[in-house]
């Protein structure tokens, strides 16, 4: 009850979605304040909002509910994995590749398994989502700050150049440094592919020449196709721009991406523990 209010930010709604009297959920969590000693929430007209003391309940919360299912589920893996859900996020360009084969892969194998994958906008929000419970499992590049967290190495993303129509076609991998006769269209600060590329060339003693920075990943290969400059994209992502013109070609040196999956250390649902077994083999 106490996540429903949480989750939908009044009793009110939080009634509603769980299905019960407003005033039995108001009653209970009272109950519930009366018991932890402190107050959760502040209320308003507008609705609520957690205290210190609700947002430090938040996360064991979380996890309390994750445990529940943990075990419901671990009664469903005796009968082979037959329903239940796992709940996972990813950085956004590693969604079409490696996560969609992951999870078409995991589906084959489990297909009364629900799989549902939330998105984070860099590695940051996403080592928030897997720390608080929000996802079990997090697909992301190697995190700079693992502490608290089990790290699985998955496997690696190629990262290439793409460059607009009508430009010279390499004969072999490009130069890193000759990427710098385009401007390019870059996604913004913090990101995991923008750091990589800041990195390599930082290494080189050059920096980026940026014509469009935009957080719209979808709009960066239309970008590079009308023209605006060169990107530096997933290789299975840029491949689809071929079709459409653009110049696709590996770097020298080769540019990738560590990918690893991460979750807490408390034991994982069937459920995603089979997922981390697909993905890894162990």
């Amino acid at each position: 009850m106490f996540l429903a209010v949480v989750d939908n930010g009044t009793i009110t709604r939080a009634a509603a979605a769980s299905y019960i009297s407003q005033p039995a959920l108001s009653k209970a969590v009272q109950e519930l304040e009366r018991e932890a000693g402190a107050a959760l929430f502040d209320r308003t007209r507008q609705g609520v909002s957690l205290t210190a003391a609700g947002r430090a309940l938040v996360p064991h919360a979380r996890q309390v509910v994750r445990d529940v299912e943990a075990a419901q589920a671990a009664v469903t893996a005796v009968t082979g994995l037959v329903a239940g859900s796992v709940e996972l996020a990813c950085l956004p360009t590693l969604a079409a590749d490696p996560a969609a084969p992951w999870i078409a892969a995991f589906r084959h194998w489990y297909p009364g398994v629900r799989v549902h994958l939330d998105a984070a906008d860099d590695p940051l929000e996403l080592l928030s989502l897997v720390r608080n419970g929000v996802v079990e499992l997090g697909i992301t590049e190697r995190p700079a700050d693992p502490s608290g967290l089990t790290v699985r190495r998955a496997g690696t993303q190629d990262l290439v150049a793409v460059l607009p129509p009508g430009s010279p076609i390499p004969s072999g991998p490009l130069p890193l440094t000759a990427l710098l006769n385009w401007p390019l269209v870059v996604a913004p600060p913090g990101t995991s592919s923008r750091r990589i590329l800041e990195e390599a060339l930082g290494r080189r003693g050059s920096r980026l020449r940026i014509a469009v920075e935009t957080a719209q990943r979808d709009a960066i290969v239309p970008l590079v196709l009308g023209g605006a400059g060169a990107a530096v994209l997933p290789a299975k992502v840029a491949q689809a721009a071929v079709d459409f013109g653009a110049v696709v070609a590996p770097t020298r040196p080769r540019l990738v991406r560590p990918v690893t999956l991460i979750h807490r250390p408390s034991p994982l649902s069937p459920a995603a523990a089979a997922f981390v077994t697909t993905v890894t083999g162990a």
